[in-house]
């Protein structure tokens, strides 16, 4: 059954709190989400497939084999998709100074087409923030809400 616009709130209202459980299911497995600690004074929502977070599950998406069902079906959909750049800030200034001096066509050859935009996805089982999160759930489609929570008045 698809989750309803006002459990979708008391979702986010739920996962805003201090310590927080919420648990779903798709496909079969638990999806556990609860409030963990990052630092002293930081905390983030850690995704949990059926009580595991496993380090082999944190891929980049282009090395997913599109065979792999649990990959693509559950974890691709419920982790967080984090870019990594792969010029920092510094390095694409020096590639603008190399264009001026030395034209496009050799900026090119070493650095390719887009070098602002090239890096990499992977998965990663912590969001940041709540927002995030109950924005990526809301788009996976068979996902079922387990936990019992408190209806938030509009």
């Amino acid at each position: 059954m698809a989750i309803s616009k006002e459990q979708w709130q008391a979702i986010a209202a739920e996962l805003k709190k201090g310590w927080v459980q919420v648990d779903f299911k798709l496909d079969g497995h638990a999806i556990h989400v609860t409030r963990e600690r990052k630092s002293e004074s930081t905390t983030c929502l850690g995704v949990y497939i059926d009580g595991f977070m496993k380090g082999i599950w944190c891929k980049e998406l282009s090395d997913i084999d599109p065979s792999d069902e649990f990959m693509n079906k559950v974890v691709k959909q419920v982790y967080f998709h984090k870019f990594r750049a792969r010029y920092t800030k510094k390095a694409l200034e020096e590639q603008a100074k190399f264009k001026r001096k030395w034209g496009a066509k050799e900026a090119k050859d070493i650095w390719g087409d887009n070098p602002e935009k090239a890096g990499h996805t992977y998965l990663f089982p912590y969001f940041g923030s709540s927002t995030v999160l109950v924005r990526q759930f809301k788009k996976i489609e068979g996902l079922e809400l387990v936990s019992e929570l408190k209806e938030v008045a509009a």
